[in-house]
């Protein structure tokens, strides 16, 4: 049987307690669908602009999301491609009638 780093583990462990609050994992879901500006955002998840760009913050120092400046607004998108599949799991775990409803609609 394979063992797997220490240190991978300890990676993985501080990657999933950066995303683990209510406010972060709303984002998450929200920038699946592409990338989002901080209005869009606080509209979607309903929170204030300072605790909304703290969380921001925080993912971003963790890499868990990159922004980009356009013009006079920040767009904030998912860094790395495979947080997209943890936030599919996640979905099909506690939301199961939710992605059972997109694949229908994916089906056509």
């Amino acid at each position: 049987m394979q063992t797997i780093p220490e240190e991978n583990i300890k990676d993985a462990a501080q990657g999933l307690r950066a995303i683990a609050h209510e406010l972060r994992l709303a984002v998450l879901c929200h920038l699946k669908n592409g990338p989002m500006c901080v209005n869009e955002l606080m509209e979607v998840t309903a929170a204030s602009q300072s605790n909304l760009s703290q969380h921001l913050s925080k993912m971003r120092m963790m890499g868990i999301i990159v922004n980009d400046k356009r013009g006079q607004q920040v767009y904030y998108r998912i860094a790395n491609p495979e947080f997209l599949s943890l936030v599919d799991v996640l979905r099909r775990i506690y939301c199961p009638e939710a992605y059972q409803g997109s694949l229908e609609g994916a089906k056509g």
